[in-house]
């Protein structure tokens, strides 16, 4: 059932999301292609980041493509919203319940046959500092311990994935999806933040700040780790890229 307090709107073949009228028309406006490409951040077969100038003012647009382009998550899109319209309705619940580190959502448009074809989601841009220091990862953990508190899960639980802005931490990059139980993807986040770069760079105790529930998800997550370590997956994983590369909808 969709949120009512969402603005819906049919425009050329793609159906736009918002809170307002305003906002919906910046959405026609990335349609229309009616914006300045600033800086792409991204721009592969598999997903497109950038930030643009649309009406005096800077945002950041993502389009999912992995999903119209891989088969079997194309598949997938005749059952599920996709990733632009969970993104969006997921972000604004949670920052409706005060999670407002979350990078708000401004609209998203989804063009859709049977299958999802397109989709764009139009995002506040932030401007800040990369994470740096044990103090920002501190921030982080104790932020990512409220999030968890109300059962949501980063996903690709990255320094990366955060941006300081003065005394603040924000999360980007997520499509900040729930989990009602087990603490499964929750402990995924955990274990996956202990692999950061720059955590194991600073010898950052992970564990030592979040005292993770050790239970039954818990300890799943940490097999699912363990497994996606083995040689013979990593292998196979450099085999998709390599495949990839060479245009491989994989």
């Amino acid at each position: 059932m969709r949120d009512n307090i969402y603005i819906e709107k049919k425009y050329k073949d793609f159906e736009i999301f918002a809170e307002t009228e305003e906002e919906l028309y910046l959405a026609e406006r990335v349609i229309n292609k009616n914006y300045i490409v600033i800086t792409e951040y991204k721009n592969t077969v598999r997903n497109y980041v950038a930030k643009i100038g649309l009406d005096g003012k800077n945002y950041i647009l993502k389009s999912p493509k992995s999903e119209t382009v891989i088969p079997q998550r194309r598949i997938q899109t005749f059952f599920k919203k996709g990733e632009a319209l969970n993104s969006f309705y997921n972000i604004k619940k949670a920052r409706r319940e005060g999670l407002k580190e979350f990078v708000d959502i401004i609209s998203v448009a989804i063009k859709r046959g049977v299958f999802i074809e397109e989709s764009y989601i139009l995002m506040e841009c932030i401007e800040g500092e990369n994470i740096r220091t044990t103090e920002d990862i501190d921030k982080i953990v104790e932020l990512m311990k409220k999030v968890h508190k109300k059962g949501i899960y980063h996903g690709d639980l990255n320094t990366s994935n955060f941006i300081k802005t003065g005394n603040e931490i924000r999360i980007i990059d997520t499509q900040a999806k729930r989990e009602k139980c087990l603490w499964f993807k929750r402990g995924y986040d955990v274990l996956t933040l202990k692999e950061d770069l720059l955590v194991k760079y600073l010898n950052y105790d992970v564990e030592k700040r979040y005292k993770i529930k050790k239970g039954i998800g818990y300890s799943i997550a940490s097999l699912l780790k363990r497994f996606k370590r083995n040689s013979v997956i990593n292998k196979i994983r450099d085999i998709k890229v390599k495949l990839r590369n060479k245009g491989w909808k994989i």
